[in-house]
């Protein structure tokens, strides 16, 4: 069966709905530069692929491509995408709603871009302001990609001494997943840090990112290799694979989500409550 939502027919929906056990994987990604050797849709292509290969194991419906996210800080480049946080918040909390008005109950966002890191937090603990018709699990950058980053055989196979964005790691796994796509030929030499704010340590700025990497370029990819990629990618998704596992079977948590609820509203009705 097909598990992406944008191509099943309405039947086969619903019998996918059933066969997932209500369980629907929402990937994000971004629209932005990653070099001049990788497309603009590199988080969003990454992340789906990662998806449709995790639910031929544990199945899921994969929602359709979703990348109106966090991406303020590579508006310097043409091809970004970027929106008011506002409205990517409005967007994300709609979407969830349709997906659970769809009969799906639990919803596994699925991070594939780092400056969803800090607007995805913000979106689980704001699931607490009301009871909502589903329960929300969100799997961070390091949820998945440690599973290959840190394997002992990828420190063999890892050439580059630096890597953070549009370096060996996802270009690797891009040669991978789409080489098609990947231009190898324009890649270029590898980029560290600028250091251009290293006089405020423990100080977060709104332009940090660019004080460092003004072209958008952490790494090197120089070495990568679709043989890395494929090893990466096995990783990755056994990773994904077991995680949709346990949130299929997972039970707890709506059981904890409505306990909360239930003891929020008995202290906003009790006559003491802030005296």
């Amino acid at each position: 069966m097909n598990w992406n939502w944008e191509n099943l027919t309405s039947p086969d929906f619903t019998e996918a709905v059933q066969k997932s056990g209500g369980v629907c994987i929402l990937p994000l990604g971004v629209i932005e530069r990653h070099g001049d050797h990788l497309p603009l849709g590199t988080d969003l292509l990454m992340i789906r692929s990662l998806a449709e290969r995790a639910v031929l194991r544990e199945p899921a419906v994969i929602f359709p491509p979703y990348y109106l996210t966090q991406i303020q800080e590579n508006k310097n480049y043409p091809g970004t995408i970027a929106i008011r946080s506002s409205l990517q918040f409005e967007l994300l909390d709609a979407v969830c709603e349709e997906i659970a008005r769809n009969g799906m109950t639990k919803i596994l966002l699925v991070n594939g871009h780092g400056g969803n890191e800090f607007l995805l937090p913000q979106f689980m603990f704001d699931r607490l302001e009301r009871p909502r018709p589903y329960t929300a699990y969100l799997v961070r950058l390091s949820g998945w990609m440690e599973a290959g980053t840190r394997d002992p055989g990828w420190k063999e196979r890892m050439q580059s001494a630096y890597d953070y964005h549009a370096g060996e790691i996802e270009t690797s796994a891009m040669l991978a997943a789409h080489p098609d796509k990947v231009r190898m030929d324009r890649v270029g030499p590898g980029t560290e840090p600028r250091g251009h704010l290293a006089h405020l340590p423990h100080v977060m700025t709104s332009i940090w990112w660019y004080a460092d990497y003004p072209e958008q370029i952490a790494g090197d990819a120089r070495p990568a290799t679709a043989e890395k990629g494929e090893f990466l990618m096995e990783r990755f998704v056994d990773r994904l694979a077991g995680i949709i596992r346990s949130v299929r079977n997972d039970t707890r948590t709506a059981e904890l989500e409505r306990e909360y609820h239930n003891a929020a509203r008995s202290k906003e009705k009790s006559p003491h409550c802030g005296a």
